[in-house]
């Protein structure tokens, strides 16, 4: 996330800081979820490889996935310009 951050991503000292602790409650590992669903309101949360009690490459990838979709800012996007 440091590195990330270097290269343009708006990564908070809170969110490197938290990225341990936050992982671990979005896999649902028995965290408090409070401080992920503020700093990033649209996460998913959940257990997604059917092993509750450790966080997996199986979690980090399909909540890497889910999240692509909300880097897109929809409104900003025009099909007939942006892809010539």
């Amino acid at each position: 996330m440091r590195t990330l951050r270097i290269t343009g991503v708006p990564y908070t000292d809170e969110q490197i800081a938290d990225a341990t602790k936050d992982v671990t409650a979005q896999a649902g590992v028995g965290a408090d979820t409070t401080g992920v669903e503020k700093r990033y309101p649209k996460a998913v949360m959940g257990d997604f490889d059917g092993d509750p009690d450790r966080v997996t490459e199986m979690d980090a990838i399909v909540a890497y996935l889910q999240m692509l979709g909300t880097l897109v800012d929809f409104k900003d996007y025009r099909p007939s310009t942006d892809f010539r």
